[in-house]
């Protein structure tokens, strides 16, 4: 109680409201006043003599100190919290893309996987038995690499499921893949280094390279993928010191790059000494044949630095991803998130290397696949029925997405922000460009069921903007 009337009448004083040198009511007057113990106000006073806002002299009474500050004038809105609204000092302009944290009743966002089906039960069974190890090691510090069993369980399921020849040495594990890139930024990039990204791409991977200064070069992507004659070009003119790229389904049409330029691809980064960054974000979700191979799955001279995530695969919030490359770029790696994170969450990394190793991942990737599937077709269907005339688009072979062209003489901006009025969320070509917009919308499919799709889509009908 003391210490609340010392903050109370120390703020005072900092607004202005009490004036340096002027008397503090009695010790009487205000323990009536306030309805507590004398010697709870005493208390507040020795407290702020102690600290400075006040004096107290012999026969004198408590006085505001003629040493406090002069008081800070803030606008009214700011007053009523705690923190100021604005800093006093400036920031660095090193903003990445908004981020959505309004809800919607249909998001068609790529990125969302299904959460419904999986069996949370058997991920908190995993997790308690990881919690109750008797010896305590969940609870210690590891390396920063991440916790050793999951890195054991992680290189056994990429042998398996994408080709990769690794063992745990080989595997980083990181908070997500965005931390993994920004990770590998921090080792491989200089201000002023050229970083070459597809167009559209990925803007939260661009916002990681301009963070350490990078300098952005724009390659397109046609349906056979990045233009790899086009990259060759750029290198001829100025050296590139690395790519970004996503070729299994790429971010966000879904194309697959092509074999040819696949090889083409590692010969150049060969040549050109650069480091691809491969970031393979849902890869097993691949509906038309078997999935292709990674990049790294074929990199004999230690290009590529292989970046991918189980967010798609379990769910966004457990925040795992990982990192295979040659092993003196994962130690830089690994150096430079003991300065950030130290760590990982070791219950929970220990608790998904159980859900590994005991084949609960594999089950579940096989189930979504089903569901997915499904869902994509679905959602051509009412494309298709409801929007043919409006749109064009590939069914996708792979990915949670269908990349769509509108139009010309439809605004997709509008169309936009008139589906939102309606309840439905999508992106518009504008969020993944790096220079001109294309007329073209994402439209996600992975935590919508199908009867939602076909509300969503006539939802989306009846937000179509009339010609421009």
């Amino acid at each position: 109680m003391f210490l609340q009337i010392a903050r109370a009448v120390a703020e005072e004083i900092a607004r202005g409201r009490l004036s340096r040198g002027s008397a503090l009511p009695s010790t009487r007057q205000l323990a009536e006043s306030v309805g507590v113990n004398r010697n709870t106000v005493v208390a507040a006073y020795a407290e702020l003599v102690s600290e400075g806002w006040a004096t107290a002299r012999q026969g004198d009474a408590t006085r505001v100190s003629d040493d406090v500050p002069k008081p800070i004038r803030v606008k009214a809105r700011e007053a009523r919290s705690g923190v100021p609204e604005r800093p006093s000092y400036p920031l660095a302009s090193r903003v990445g893309p908004a981020m959505v944290t309004r809800r919607y009743r249909y998001e068609l966002l790529g990125g969302l996987p299904e959460l419904r089906s999986l069996d949370v039960g058997e991920l908190g069974r995993a997790y308690r038995r990881a919690l109750s190890s008797r010896n305590h090691d969940a609870l210690r510090y590891v390396g920063p690499e991440g916790d050793p069993r999951l890195r054991a369980a992680l290189a056994n399921w990429l042998r398996h499921e994408r080709g990769l020849v690794v063992s745990e040495d080989d595997v980083l594990v990181t908070r997500g893949s965005q931390m993994a890139l920004s990770l590998a930024a921090e080792v491989l990039l200089a201000p002023g280094d050229v970083v070459a990204v597809e167009t559209p791409g990925y803007p939260h991977a661009w916002s990681a390279f301009r963070g350490r200064g990078a300098v952005l070069a724009p390659i397109a992507v046609d349906s056979n993928g990045l233009d790899v004659s086009a990259l060759a070009r750029l290198a001829r003119e100025r050296p590139i010191r690395a790519l970004y790229i996503t070729p299994h389904h790429h971010y966000p049409t879904t194309v697959t790059l092509s074999p040819a330029r696949r090889l083409a691809l590692l010969d150049l980064a060969r040549r050109e000494r650069f480091a691809i960054l491969e970031d393979d974000y849902d890869h097993e979700f691949h509906f038309d044949g078997r999935p292709i191979l990674p990049l790294a799955s074929r990199d004999p001279h230690g290009s590529v630095i292989y970046v991918g995530t189980l967010a798609k695969i379990l769910a966004p919030g457990l925040r795992i991803g990982f990192v295979v490359a040659p092993r003196a770029v994962l130690s830089a790696m690994a150096t430079a998130r003991a300065s950030l994170d130290r760590q990982g969450d070791t219950v929970l990394e220990r608790a998904v290397a159980e859900l590994l190793d005991d084949g609960f991942v594999d089950r579940h990737v096989r189930k979504a696949r089903r569901a997915y599937r499904d869902r994509r077709d679905a959602l051509a269907t009412a494309l298709e029925r409801e929007l043919g005339d409006a749109i064009t688009f590939e069914i996708p072979s792979g990915g949670l997405s269908i990349w769509a062209h509108a139009a010309s003489v439809i605004d997709v901006e509008a169309w936009h922000a008139r589906s939102l009025a309606n309840d439905v969320l999508f992106l518009p070509g504008s969020r993944f460009a790096l220079g001109k917009a294309p007329n073209a919308m994402r439209l996600g499919y992975g935590s919508v069921d199908v009867a939602g799709l076909r509300e969503a889509v006539r939802r989306l009908r009846r937000s179509l903007p009339s010609a421009r």
